[in-house]
């Protein structure tokens, strides 16, 4: 799919939730239900007012966010997108109302956009954002956090990367006040709901280099929570070490220089975290 892509077209729609007509929706939905109780109660749904200082103020267009069946009756919207963009044979991803593009030129990538914010004008009533539309090479851009390399690869986006490398200094914080029990729980909802959304990705190698650096920020956390030498002595024994090893609980080297330390590594070894469920989210999809 991705072999010949050289430029994209990124497409935001303006305040699309606000803007959905009614008709157009409605006319759409009653295609494939013709109950009519049915199609009254959605009617009833979108003309939901919205309370306005103090005062309820009918509603014409747009549809109520957080409920589940906003994102549904988006996606009945925006149907008629999908089947012209597939009639052009063009290659594209669409999540709710986030739209990438992607062609051979740049050339082809700006004459998308151009004839494709006519399109939806005519036939959604919706305008496209030119400020936060625009074209580009595919790998200088990030859609839903993904990306596409020069090879032709999906690759995590770096901004995705750094929000996972805050959540690990955040989680490992060892300020927080909680048990370890808590701490390895809390850890594996994140892990495991990151992983599941990025491994779509075939070029990984951004966050496989990381696993050594979050198993580094597990091993500092574990150090500060022994506390002192006393502490750190109990935790290494019960480690297994041997009395050579248990010299390390009298370091005064910092708690991030530690955590490389070899003895630290041996003892609570790449094995010892993930008997206790410690991986690094590259790691799952061995597990």
């Amino acid at each position: 799919m991705f072999e010949k892509v050289k430029a994209g077209s990124l497409i935001d729609i303006s305040a699309f939730f606000d803007e959905v007509n009614h008709d157009i929706l409605l006319n759409q939905i009653s295609r494939k239900i013709e109950d009519k109780p049915v199609l009254d109660l959605i009617r009833r749904y979108l003309k939901t007012g919205i309370l306005m200082d103090g005062k309820v103020e009918r509603r014409d267009k747009g549809t109520p966010q957080g409920s589940p069946l906003s994102p549904l009756l988006a996606n009945i919207y925006l149907d008629q997108l999908d089947k012209e963009l597939e009639k052009r044979e063009l290659s594209f991803c669409r999540y709710a109302d986030d739209i990438t593009v992607y062609v051979s030129s740049e050339r082809s990538a700006q004459r998308v956009l151009e004839s494709l914010s006519a399109w939806i004008a005519k036939h959604l009533k919706l305008r496209v954002n030119q400020d936060k539309s625009g074209t580009g090479r595919p790998w200088e851009r990030q859609f839903l956090s993904f990306q596409i390399t020069e090879e032709g690869e999906i690759a995590i986006a770096p901004k995705a990367i750094e929000g996972y490398k805050d959540k690990v200094r955040n989680l490992w914080n060892a300020r927080q006040g909680l048990t370890s029990k808590q701490r390895v729980k809390q850890w594996q909802e994140y892990s495991v709901g990151w992983w599941n959304y990025f491994k779509l990705a075939s070029n990984r190698l951004n966050i496989e280099r990381l696993a050594g650096w979050t198993r580094r920020h597990m091993r500092k956390c574990f150090w500060l929570r022994w506390h002192n030498k006393k502490g750190r002595l109990n935790a290494l024994r019960r480690l297994g070490a041997k009395p050579r090893q248990l010299k390390l609980a009298s370091s005064s080297l910092g708690a991030w220089p530690i955590a490389k330390c070899p003895i630290l590594h041996t003892l609570l070894s790449n094995a010892t975290l993930r008997r206790y469920g410690l991986y690094a989210p590259s790691e799952l999809s061995t597990a």
